[in-house]
């Protein structure tokens, strides 16, 4: 006797769901900012504190932002500072694609809202424990940035 159709989408379904939960990473940290309807002012920063425990770690640092289909540019700029102990302080100049050059938009829809992730730093050791701060600046010469509806930060175990 065959398996009918749909005990067959039945299982693979289940093995997808077990293949995907065995090989996510652990969060370490994860923390969103949003902005309200009039948008992201550039003096209004993203402040993301974390605490280092294990230095042992290896971790894999992101962001993911969220816009609508009304943001009025195919990128986004941002200025990140990252301090922390030991006089730690970097500063760092980024630009994020949102979208393809025919206008198509990267990253996936949910609703009205697009979604598009972006890894900062891959497999790095922090150098000491303690209080970091990243901070994520809007840097696209305009003082809103409209239908950013927010940015969130995270750090997760690497694959090291």
């Amino acid at each position: 006797m065959k398996p009918s159709v749909s005990k067959i989408k039945l299982g693979l379904a289940i093995c997808v769901i077990a293949i995907l939960s065995g090989c996510g990473s652990d969060v370490v940290y994860d923390e969103t900012v949003g902005f309200d309807a009039i948008g992201w002012h550039k003096d209004n920063p993203a402040i993301f504190n974390v605490t280092i425990t294990d230095t042992a770690k290896v971790m894999d640092v992101g962001f993911t932002f969220r816009h609508t289909d009304g943001y009025p540019y195919s990128n986004l700029w941002l200025f990140l500072t990252v301090e922390g102990p030991g006089n730690l302080n970097v500063r760092d100049t980024l630009e994020l694609y949102l979208a393809r050059p025919d206008g198509s938009w990267l990253g996936r829809k949910r609703g009205d809202v697009l979604e598009i992730s972006a890894l900062y730093q891959h497999d790095v050791k922090m150098a000491q424990p303690g209080e970091y701060r990243f901070t994520v600046i809007q840097g696209m010469r305009r003082e809103h940035l409209p239908n950013i509806s927010s940015v969130e930060f995270w750090l997760q175990e690497g694959s090291r």
